[in-house]
């Protein structure tokens, strides 16, 4: 299996891991991920929230392949309610070989309207500069029996600078929407485009986020205990599910065919605290031969007001 057609990949090694969303103080909502890892909803930060989180992914990839784990640090950041701006670091160690910095991402999520509309629509666009080294899986595109062609002229320099740094742009169409305070589906459509050959990959996102429990702040607040609560009372517990995979590329088309694509599932439970710490864990499972056996997934991290 070839990690350049599934763009971002998995990883091993455990760790702990600073994730995904920013819930406001009503209404439970959700800022990106909710309790998912790769797909996102139409949430948003909240003008002047940040974010700090770390996320790692420990992976069993199967097929006689080095497991290998994976983190994230993720600096997030509401510029206004309808504009959240990300930077993310990358580091990667695979077994037997030493800990490698795999590189940085810079992302931007635009929401269109300002009041809730027919699925929401939310514009994405990540610039990616990743080394060879890198693992950590945010996406899934691409197919599996793709071949890239490598013209004789190219020269061997430029072959091997393509090989130590890959850039990317990634953009994304992401819709959700909310049947309740509790539950939302999202589904984002997502390109992907090497900066260097020009090739498009092509993948998707599928699932939705459930709040199993959620503190009733409105009530809390009018029987005047809110101050009360305890910094480690558990102010909300969502669960996650998530199915996202490879849709083909610009040279081969595309195809739903499982056996050139990778495919997973992913099932995941964050809970958030009173004093703004979040904690998330998760799994992702390969649905198709050219995917990774397993993922364990976990994120940690705090919000700043």
């Amino acid at each position: 299996m070839t990690p350049a057609y599934g763009v971002v990949r998995q990883l091993p090694g455990a760790c702990v891991v600073g994730v995904v969303l920013a819930l406001s103080l009503s209404g439970g909502a959700r800022a990106g991920n909710g309790a998912n890892f790769v797909l996102y909803d139409h949430h948003m930060a909240k003008r002047g929230e940040t974010e700090l989180n770390l996320y790692s992914d420990t992976s069993s990839i199967g097929s006689g392949e080095e497991d290998y784990s994976a983190q994230l640090l993720e600096l997030e950041h509401g510029v206004t309610d309808y504009w959240t701006t990300a930077l993310y670091f990358e580091g990667t160690h695979v077994d037997g070989e030493e800990y490698e910095f795999g590189g940085w991402r810079f992302e931007n999520r635009l929401r269109l309207f300002d009041h809730p509309t027919l699925l929401n629509p939310v514009l994405y666009a990540e610039y990616e500069n990743l080394r060879s080294a890198h693992r950590y899986l945010l996406t899934v595109a691409g197919r599996t029996d793709a071949v890239e062609e490598v013209e004789e002229s190219e020269s061997e320099a430029r072959e091997e600078a393509e090989e130590e740094t890959e850039r990317a742009l990634e953009t994304r169409l992401i819709l959700g929407h909310d049947f309740s305070d509790r539950f939302n589906v999202a589904f984002n459509w997502v390109n992907e485009t090497n900066v260097s050959s020009g090739k498009w990959e092509f993948g998707y996102a599928l699932g939705l986020n459930y709040d199993l429990y959620q503190t009733d702040r409105a009530e809390a607040e009018s029987a005047n205990v809110l101050s009360s609560l305890n910094a480690w009372d558990l102010e909300q517990l969502t669960l996650g599910l998530e199915i996202y995979g490879g849709l083909g590329d610009s040279l081969l088309g595309l195809t739903i065919n499982p056996g050139n694509t990778q495919q997973y599932l992913g099932v995941n439970l964050q809970a958030k605290w009173d004093n703004n710490v979040h904690f998330g864990i998760g799994g992702a499972f390969g649905l198709t031969d050219d995917s990774e056996n397993a993922i364990l997934r976990m994120t940690a991290g705090y919000e700043f007001e």
